[in-house]
C-alpha cells in the first residue's frame, strides 16, 4: 500500500510539473503583435528615385488592401528622384513637405532618404553631420504640422557591391548602412518606428549570387535603383516591421466529421459529403497576392527570399479521405488534382490560378492605374518648379478622379463566396491528359 501511495505522489508531482511547465511555456510566448496600419489611416511614402519608381508602396499598398479589404485606408507616394534630407529639384525641404505630405493629413508617414545624402563619395563627418541635422528638421517639422502622425524610417536599400566591385575601399554601401544605424536612432529618439531595409536586401542579392549572378546582377542594373521584383526585398521588410500577417485565410476540414476543424480569417457553410468527396461553401475575408511560381522572374524571386512563408499563405488541408486522387475545383473551375497524403499535409491555395487570386490581380491593375494618377499629380508640381508652370485645375480634377479610383478599388477588394468541391478521381481518368 505504501508502495502505492507514492507511485501516485510521484506521478501526482509528475503531473504538476509538466502542467506548470506548459503553463510557464504559453504564459512566456508573446501575444500576436496587431497590424501596424488602422482604419482610417492616411499612408504617404517619401523619398527619392527609389520610391518615386512606386514599387515597394505599391507592393506594400497592394497587400494591405487585399489582406484587409475592409479598411478604409489611402496611400499616397511622395518619392522625387535626386531628393535628399535637404529637398532637392522639386523644392527645398520646407516647400516639398508644406506642399507634398502636409496637404494630404497623412496619419502615418514612411521616409526613405540616404542615397543622395551620402555624395556617392567616403563618408566624412560634414556629410554625416548634414544628414542628421536635415532629418532631425525633417521630423521636427512633421511633428510640429503632423503632431498624431506616425512615422517610419526606412534604412536606405543598398548601393549594389554585391554583385560589382565597390567603388572605393570601404564602399559606398557602408556609408549607407551607417546612415541606416542613424536612421534607428532617430526613430528612437522621435518614438517613431523603424525598418531596415539595407541589410535584407544584401542578403537577397547574396543569394542570388550563389544560384544565378547574372539573373542577380540584373536586379539592380544601375547599383542604385532596383528593378520591380527587387522591390519586394524592401516591401517585405517594410510589412514584417509592421507586424503583417502571413496568413490570407486558413482551412482545416475533417471529411469523416463533415466539419471545419479550424478555420482563420474565412468562414465555412453548407459542407456535404459528395460522390466520394466533398463540397463546402467558403467566405474568406482576404485575398491572396499574385506571386504565382509561374515565370523565371517570380521563381526566382522566390528562391531567393521568404516573401511567400512570411506573406502569402492559403493552406487547405482536408483529413480523413481515402486514399486516392481527388480534383479540386473552385466555383466549377480546376484548380489542380490532389493525393489524399497532400491534401492531408495542405496545400496553399496561394500557388494555384484560383478564382480569388484573379480577382487580387484585377485590384492590382486597379491600384497601378491609380499609381498613375498621383504620380502625375506630382510630376506636376515639379515642373512649376522647373519651368513656372502652375497646373491647378489640371491637378484638381486629377485629385478628383484619384478618389473615385480609390472608392472602386475598395469595392472590387471585397471577398466573394466561393463553391469548393473535392471529387474522387476514378481509377480509369488517372491516365488521361488534362
Amino acid at each position: 500500500m505504501r508502495s502505492n501511495r507514492i507511485t501516485t505522489q510521484i506521478a501526482a508531482t509528475v503531473v504538476l510539473m509538466l502542467t506548470f511547465s506548459v503553463a510557464s511555456q504559453l504564459n512566456s510566448q508573446e501575444p500576436e503583435k496587431p497590424f501596424y496600419l488602422h482604419d482610417g489611416d492616411t499612408v504617404l511614402f517619401y523619398g527619392d528615385s527609389i520610391t518615386e519608381q512606386q514599387y515597394y508602396s505599391h507592393l506594400v499598398e497592394f497587400y494591405v488592401t487585399t489582406r484587409f479589404p475592409k479598411l478604409h485606408l489611402t496611400f499616397y507616394n511622395a518619392g522625387i528622384g535626386g531628393d535628399t534630407v535637404t529637398g532637392g529639384m522639386a523644392g527645398p525641404i520646407d516647400l516639398r513637405l508644406s506642399r507634398d505630405v502636409f496637404p494630404r493629413k497623412p496619419t502615418v508617414v514612411t521616409v526613405m532618404l540616404g542615397m543622395n545624402d551620402g555624395r556617392y563619395r567616403p563618408l566624412t563627418p560634414a556629410i554625416e553631420s548634414d544628414y542628421v541635422q536635415g532629418f532631425e528638421h525633417l521630423l521636427n517639422s512633421i511633428h510640429q504640422t503632423l503632431p498624431t502622425a506616425r512615422f517610419t524610417l526606412l534604412g536606405p536599400s543598398p548601393y549594389d557591391e554585391v554583385t560589382r566591385s565597390p567603388m572605393f575601399p570601404a564602399g559606398y554601401n557602408s556609408t549607407l548602412v551607417h546612415f541606416s544605424e542613424l536612421d534607428a536612432e532617430l526613430a528612437r529618439k522621435h518614438n517613431g518606428t523603424y525598418v531596415d531595409l539595407n541589410a535584407p536586401f544584401v542578403a537577397a542579392l547574396q543569394r542570388g549570387m550563389a544560384s544565378n549572378p547574372l539573373a542577380t546582377e540584373m536586379l539592380v542594373p544601375d547599383r542604385v535603383h532596383p528593378e520591380q521584383p527587387a522591390h519586394w526585398f524592401m516591401a517585405e521588410a517594410i510589412l514584417k516591421g509592421w507586424n503583417a500577417p502571413a496568413i490570407v485565410s486558413s482551412v482545416t476540414i475533417d471529411s469523416k466529421k463533415l466539419v471545419p476543424n479550424k478555420t482563420i480569417n474565412t468562414v465555412i457553410t453548407d459542407m456535404q459529403s459528395e460522390n466520394s468527396g466533398l463540397t463546402w461553401t467558403e467566405l474568406d475575408e482576404a485575398l491572396p497576392l499574385p506571386i504565382e511560381d509561374g515565370n523565371a522572374t517570380t521563381h526566382f524571386l522566390r528562391q531567393i527570399t521568404d516573401v511567400e512563408e512570411q506573406l502569402n499563405q492559403q493552406p487547405l488541408k482536408v483529413l480523413g479521405l481515402a486514399p486516392a486522387i481527388y480534383e479540386l475545383t473552385i466555383d466549377s473551375n480546376t484548380i489542380g488534382k490532389f493525393n489524399s497524403e497532400e491534401l492531408a499535409s495542405g496545400i496553399n491555395l496561394a500557388d494555384y490560378n484560383t478564382p480569388m487570386l484573379n480577382q487580387s490581380k484585377t485590384v492590382g491593375w486597379a491600384l497601378r492605374d491609380r499609381d498613375y494618377t498621383e504620380f502625375v499629380r506630382l510630376r506636376m508640381y515639379v515642373d512649376q518648379v522647373k519651368n513656372g508652370e502652375a497646373h491647378e485645375k489640371a491637378q484638381s480634377e486629377l485629385s478628383d478622379f484619384s478618389a473615385t479610383q480609390l472608392k472602386h478599388i475598395h469595392e472590387i477588394a471585397q471577398p466573394k463566396t466561393h463553391k469548393f468541391q473535392l471529387k474522387l478521381v476514378p481509377a480509369v481518368e488517372l491516365g488521361k491528359p488534362n
